[in-house]
């Protein structure tokens, strides 16, 4: 591949910099819109993200113009977070205590091909929303299964052509729109599910348009790191495997499901995932288990047991939560609800 041109670089270069202003206009919003605990702490939490992702972002090969705008936005970061922890330090316990038991949460599932992943993000998100909870879930699987086990018609296209905007150094070639706020492009694009469920995907590889379903990728992301509703739950099924959790695509998660099956092969994935989730917190699910003890080193938090009803449910195309709401399976998901919702506090 022959090196990049001068005017490639500028391009890229120029990108950089426009992704480094959206985020700070972001940012700006939310701090003028910010009035309540709820608002500053999803803010803080917010924040802590694109921190942590700055604190991993290389600056070796950087030119100095991008190098020094990155340090003004890491300075600018910084400075809104002290905001934060400033606002909150002033804020009754009680009234903290209060507003963390309402801040929504930030999950991603995780695992090998044939876990289970989908069942449990969709009993997951189902079981949230029938308890008045607001949720978002997405699919970032390019093969997907979300919507159809929530309930939802399936379909293959992803975000459509004006959520959408060309930029050749962006994944696949396309970003979410300028004109858009993550939260806009929520309310306007995802569709509606069962229980006031809003519903966004990647589309599904293998329609006509191969390269559809590609398009929404980095839009999609942007939307999940930069969604800030800070009392709606965000639950995202990423694709199987390593490879989308190695790209960071679970970046903007505080909490992450791994699911591993019986099988030594499952354990074998979760292992080779376990290291990228970096600090963030971690739950173990054990899915479709009998008797089989946990693997060695991978004790699980919650053991969902391998459920005929539950698997009845899907090959009649059905939503589990709808055909089988009091399966064994589904109830143990239920007690996993509870645990990412303690863990807050």
């Amino acid at each position: 591949m022959p090196p990049p041109t001068d005017a490639q670089i500028a391009a890229r270069q120029e990108w950089v910099l426009d992704s480094l202003r959206r985020r700070q206009d972001l940012v700006e919003g939310l701090v003028a819109g910010a009035g309540r605990p709820l608002d500053w702490l999803g803010l803080q939490r917010q924040l802590g993200a694109f921190l942590a992702k700055a604190g991993s972002t290389p600056r070796d090969r950087m030119s100095e113009a991008v190098a020094a705008a990155f340090d003004a936005h890491v300075a600018f970061l910084q400075a809104m977070a002290a905001q934060a922890d400033k606002e909150l330090s002033t804020v009754d316990p009680d009234e903290l205590g209060e507003a963390r038991s309402r801040l929504g949460l930030r999950v991603a599932l995780i695992g090998k091909g044939g876990a289970g992943k989908t069942m449990l993000s969709s009993t997951l998100a189902r079981t949230l929303a029938r308890r008045g909870r607001p949720v978002v879930a997405v699919d970032l699987d390019t093969c997907p299964g979300l919507a159809f086990s929530l309930g939802i018609e399936v379909t293959d296209a992803g975000l459509p052509e004006d959520a959408l905007e060309e930029q050749p150094n962006a994944p696949y070639g396309w970003q979410l729109s300028g004109h858009l706020t993550p939260d806009e492009a929520v309310e306007r694009f995802a569709a509606p599910g069962p229980d006031g469920i809003r519903f966004l995907g990647l589309g599904k590889i293998g329609s006509v348009d191969k390269d559809l379903a590609r398009r929404s990728v980095a839009a999609i992301r942007q939307i999940l790191v930069g969604f800030s509703e800070p009392g709606t739950d965000l639950i995202a099924d990423l694709e199987a495997g390593p490879t989308t959790p190695f790209e960071g695509y679970h970046e903007f998660a505080d909490h992450i499901v791994v699911v591993v099956g019986p099988a030594w092969r499952s354990a074998m994935t979760a292992r080779r995932l376990l290291p990228m989730v970096g600090e963030r917190r971690l739950t173990i699910v054990g899915n479709r288990y009998r008797d089989e003890p946990d693997h060695p080193g991978m004790a699980a938090a919650i053991r969902v047991p391998d459920d005929p009803a539950v698997t009845q449910a899907e090959r009649e195309g059905r939503s589990p939560f709808d055909a089988c709401p009091d399966s064994p399976a589904v109830q143990a998901v239920a007690r996993l609800a509870d645990l990412l919702l303690g863990a807050r506090t």
